[in-house]
């Protein structure tokens, strides 16, 4: 068993954590009050989506982004 409970090993769970927080703490804090929580956006990843690779969904979103689709 892996981290958490997962397939994750600890040594992946910490550099995707890490990787994660060093992305979130460049955004200024006075910005960070309107951004939803990672747990609220997480909860609200529809059924359809879980279907799907994580390296899908990242294609899919960049793809949206950059046709500006969501921003």
């Amino acid at each position: 068993m892996g981290f958490v409970g997962t397939s994750i090993t600890k040594e992946d769970a910490e550099v995707i954590l890490t990787s994660l927080v060093k992305a979130y703490s460049v955004i200024p804090s006075q910005l960070k009050q309107y951004i939803p929580t990672l747990e609220l956006m997480l909860e609200t990843i529809p059924d359809e989506a879980r279907k799907y690779s994580l390296e899908e969904l990242i294609t899919l979103l960049a793809w949206a982004a950059k046709n500006q689709i969501v921003i």
